[in-house]
C-alpha cells in the first residue's frame, strides 16, 4: 500500500517566505502587548525558561521571549526563518529552524512554554498539529494558542468567495492589490471610528465587504495584514468550544479564556479564539 501523500503545502511557504522576508516590521512596544495578551506571559514566567514559537515568522515575539531572560526556538515552515534569524542575531539564547508543525523536530517532553499565534490556522490540519505541540510541554508547562474565530454564516460566505479568488492569484499580483487597498482599511477605520452613527454603520457594512483587508495605523503593517489574510491557501475559522475540545483531548488542565478583557494595542486588531492550558504535573 503506498504511503499517503502529504498535504501540499507549497503556496503557504511561498506565501510566508515573501511575506516575512518583504516586510521585516518590528514594533518592539506593539510586540511586546500583543504578546502579553495572546500568552497571557509576563517576563517573570519566561525568565529561566525555554519556549518554542510555532510559527515564528520574522520573529518579532522571539524578540520579546529573549528580552525576558528566556531560551527560545522558533520554527517556521518557511524561509521567513531568514528574517527571524536577522531579527534575533544579537540574542545567542534564540534559535531558528525551518520545519512543519504536523511533523515536528523535537522530542516529547521538552519545553517550559509554547505559544502558536495566527498559525495553526494556516495549516491543513490545526487540531492534529496542536495535539503534536501539546506533547511537546514538560511536565506543567504551558501552551497558548490564538486562531482565528468562525464567523456567521453569511460572512463566512463572503469570506471563502474572497479566498477562492485570491489564493489562486500570482503572488506578485496579490502583493500590488494589497497595496492598492491598503487605504479601503484606513477609510474603514476612520469610518468606524466616527461618532455619527450612520458614517459609523457604513464603516461596519464596508468592513463586512472587505473583511480581510486590515484596519492597523501603520499604512506598511496593513498591507502585511492584508497579505496574510489573502495570500495562504489554508485560513481555517473555529469556535472556542471546538478549541477547548482540542484542549481536553491533549490532556491540558487549567485552561483559560485569554480573549476576555483584553486591552488592544490599537484599534482594529482582530478578535479571535486564545486560550492557555498546562500539561499535568
Amino acid at each position: 500500500m503506498s504511503a499517503t501523500r502529504p498535504p501540499d503545502q507549497s503556496r503557504t511557504r511561498s506565501a510566508y517566505g515573501l511575506q516575512w522576508n518583504t516586510f521585516r516590521i518590528v514594533r518592539p512596544d506593539e510586540d511586546r502587548a500583543t504578546f502579553r495578551n495572546r500568552t497571557g506571559l509576563t517576563p517573570g514566567d519566561l525568565e529561566g525558561t525555554l519556549v518554542l514559537d510555532a510559527g515564528c515568522g520574522m520573529g518579532r515575539y522571539l524578540r520579546v521571549v529573549a528580552e525576558a531572560g528566556a531560551q527560545a526556538v522558533g520554527m517556521d515552515l518557511s524561509r521567513a526563518v531568514d528574517a527571524a534569524r536577522d531579527q534575533t542575531r544579537e540574542w545567542p539564547g534564540v534559535s531558528v529552524t525551518q520545519g512543519d508543525l504536523l511533523r515536528l523536530p523535537f522530542a516529547e517532553g521538552s519545553f517550559d512554554h509554547i505559544y502558536s499565534l495566527g498559525v495553526l490556522d494556516h495549516t491543513p490540519d490545526p487540531r492534529r498539529a496542536f495535539l503534536g505541540l501539546a506533547k511537546l510541554l514538560k511536565p506543567g508547562g504551558r501552551i497558548a494558542i490564538w486562531v482565528y474565530p468562525r464567523e456567521r454564516p453569511a460572512l463566512e460566505r463572503i469570506i471563502e468567495t474572497h479566498r477562492a479568488i485570491s489564493t489562486r492569484l500570482p503572488l506578485g499580483v496579490l502583493v500590488p492589490l494589497c497595496r492598492v487597498m491598503a487605504p479601503v482599511g484606513a477609510l474603514k477605520r476612520r469610518l468606524m471610528a466616527s461618532p455619527n452613527r450612520l458614517v459609523a454603520r457604513a464603516g461596519v457594512a464596508l468592513n463586512l465587504m472587505t473583511i480581510g483587508v486590515s484596519m492597523h495605523p501603520d499604512p506598511e503593517v496593513r498591507v502585511c495584514d492584508t497579505l496574510d489574510w489573502y495570500a495562504p491557501r489554508y485560513l481555517s475559522r473555529h469556535t472556542i468550544e471546538e478549541v477547548r475540545g482540542w484542549f481536553a483531548e491533549a490532556g491540558l488542565v487549567d485552561v483559560v479564556d485569554l480573549s476576555r478583557d483584553q486591552v488592544y494595542f490599537h484599534a482594529g486588531q482582530g478578535n479571535g479564539v486564545n486560550l492557555a492550558g498546562r500539561r499535568p504535573g
